[in-house]
């Protein structure tokens, strides 16, 4: 009797719930799971989980962050432009709220090299979310740059494009860095290729390869100009093209620098200032909100010592000429002080009393002839020669 009464109350309980989880689907959706302990009712507001970061940790580590706690599946790497497997997940490892992973590649990428990441993600409801996100392979040993020559003065009459020169303070590889104007914005910015290089190298970037009649709108491009991505640098003959130094061209017809600007370097994966150079036409003058930012960024890192305000910049008043450029003078001091690479701080602090507007100049030649020296020196050490406003 005591056997019927139990059965017949346990049937009672499970048509009851059964009714309740009925009654209750129309009222509010709600979901369910089996799990070792029985039924467990989820809450109606979980929603489809969504990838909020990505990034890459490692040539084999790719890290994410999701909205919910996730569980991860079918992830597959390609290189961008194959339908080829190229890696899987080796393993994921999980953080303690489940929301995000690492996830541990079966083979290492390629640095500089494009990849495509796909997975699909689900959260404790079985919703689940398909993705895929490009990315370029890791570096693990990236080049030390400093700002070191900037060129304003695009000239298409003359076939010469603005141009910035770095000087390379630690070996290693310059994939993943971005130079970036404030004035121009990230549109314009210029992404630099995977090449090893070394402490001492010069490496300038060419602002445009063409330039467009504003009448006509004919487009033309720089006579002899060639990107020296790989081994040979004394491919490029165009004027301020050097054979010293590593020559690339960001391609097109834009001007990507003004007068007046805020220039960074930054490591493009993690957007983290590396270098920073402030300069102004007109010290009285305000930031525009973009430069403002960078600027105060740079000061606020120990990048630009002084202040953030135009008035801490260099002045930059005649630099907008074909024999003058804005140079930085303690170069070789740099060097001397960090003779050992390893010894570099993070952050290499300068201001406006370390550069200056160079002008050209005057020598004898061999021959006793009176030559004229420029003031820009893309791909040697620059020039002492100071700019002095009349």
């Amino acid at each position: 009797m005591k056997k019927i009464f139990g059965n017949l109350v346990l049937r009672t309980a499970l048509m009851s719930c059964a009714i309740a989880l009925v009654v209750t689907a129309f009222v509010a959706p709600v979901s369910c799971r089996l799990t070792e302990e029985g039924i467990e009712i989820l809450p109606a507001d979980v929603s489809v989980p969504s990838v909020e970061s990505f990034s890459v940790r490692g040539r084999n580590i790719i890290h994410l962050d999701c909205s919910e706690r996730i569980v991860l599946d079918k992830v597959c790497v390609l290189e961008e432009g194959s339908e080829e497997e190229f890696a899987v997940a080796d393993a994921v490892t999980y953080s303690e709220d489940g929301k995000s992973c690492d996830v541990e590649l079966s083979k290492n990428t390629l640095v500089g090299k494009n990849y495509v990441f796909s997975g699909k993600v689900f959260d404790i409801t079985g919703n689940s979310l398909e993705f895929s996100q490009t990315f370029t392979g890791f570096n693990e040993n990236p080049a030390r740059l400093m700002f070191n020559e900037v060129y304003v003065k695009g000239d298409s009459k003359n076939q010469v494009a603005e141009f910035v020169e770095f000087v390379v303070l630690k070996s290693g590889n310059i994939c993943g860095l971005e130079l970036v104007s404030a004035s121009k914005g990230e549109e314009k910015k210029y992404s630099f290729p995977a090449i090893d290089v070394k402490r001492g190298d010069y490496i300038v970037v060419h602002g445009r390869t063409a330039f467009t009649n504003s009448k006509t709108k004919e487009k033309k491009e720089i006579e002899s100009f060639a990107d020296e991505d790989g081994d040979d640098i004394c491919l490029s003959k165009s004027k301020f093209s050097c054979d010293s130094a590593r020559d690339l061209w960001r391609e097109g017809d834009d001007k990507i620098i003004s007068d007046t600007d805020v220039l960074i370097l930054r490591d493009g994966t993690a957007k983290n200032m590396k270098d920073a150079v402030l300069f102004s036409a007109d010290s009285k003058n305000e930031w525009k909100p973009r430069m403002k930012e960078f600027a105060e960024e740079a000061h606020s890192l120990g990048i630009w010592d002084g202040g953030s305000s135009p008035s801490f910049a260099i002045s930059s008043s005649g630099a907008a000429s074909l024999n003058r450029s804005i140079s930085r003078k303690n170069t070789n001091e740099v060097f001397l002080k960090y003779a050992d690479e390893n010894s570099l701080p993070e952050y290499i602090c300068t201001s406006s009393a370390e550069w200056i507007v160079t002008e050209k100049s005057s020598a004898k030649a061999s021959n006793g002839k009176k030559v004229t020296v420029s003031g820009v020196t893309p791909g040697f050490e620059n020039s002492a020669n100071p700019y002095i406003p009349k």
